[in-house]
């Protein structure tokens, strides 16, 4: 009997990459829940997979951050606090300016149309996936691997935030507008301003630590 609701398919990489990859999604989806404990026992059972292949995941992913480890509760899901949220958008609010600027200067026109189609299509869709998806698309036109690599693993930890203030993006009736502004410089071909408008926005996203220390 399904117990989490987590499926896995069996496909060509190895076993332990995709129970890596399918408990990353089950986090960042909100399937799993911030804090929410993670029985090695249910977890096995339910993956149909070995408690050293699943323990290796376990690690993987602790590596990330988006689980952690605590002497008396073992494993569970991240769980951030207010200063651990404000530290990491603050990072956040510094890379994400190279990433535009970047983005702006290496994009290929296909990334650029692709980036634009997503912003026109925002309004019908859920504003917490859809503000993730347009991160996720510059990171891949950026050209700049290690900024890449290092604001996925950051994001993947401020996803986890948004699940636990949903009501923070949601209610954000200018982030659509800020969006849009950023994809008009990319594509006016424009690093400077897309570099300015990226700050402009992640400083508004700041939002999210003040509803999460209240």
């Amino acid at each position: 009997m399904a117990l989490l609701g987590l499926h896995m398919p069996r496909e060509t990489t190895s076993l332990r990459q995709q129970v890596t990859d399918t408990l990353r999604e089950s986090i960042l989806s909100g399937s799993l829940r911030p804090g929410q404990k993670l029985i090695e026992r249910l977890l096995c059972e339910e993956l149909l997979v070995s408690r050293t292949i699943l323990r290796e995941a376990l690690q993987h992913l602790q590596a990330e951050g988006v689980i952690v480890s605590t002497p008396r509760r073992g494993l569970s899901v991240a769980k951030p606090n207010a200063e651990e949220a404000n530290q990491m958008l603050r990072v956040r609010q510094a890379l994400t300016p190279l990433v535009g600027e970047e983005f702006a200067r290496n994009a290929s026109n296909a990334q650029v149309a692709r980036l634009r189609a997503h912003v026109d299509r925002m309004d019908d869709q859920n504003a917490m996936t859809a503000e993730n998806k347009f991160y996720s698309i510059l990171l891949e036109g950026c050209g700049n691997s290690v900024a890449s690599a290092m604001l996925t693993l950051l994001n993947n930890r401020i996803i986890i935030i948004q699940h636990l203030v949903p009501s923070v993006i949601s209610q954000n009736r200018d982030m659509v507008d800020e969006l849009r502004a950023i994809v008009s410089a990319i594509e006016a071909r424009d690093p400077e301003l897309t570099s300015r408008l990226c700050a402009a926005h992640e400083t508004s996203s700041t939002s999210m630590h003040h509803e999460l220390a209240n």
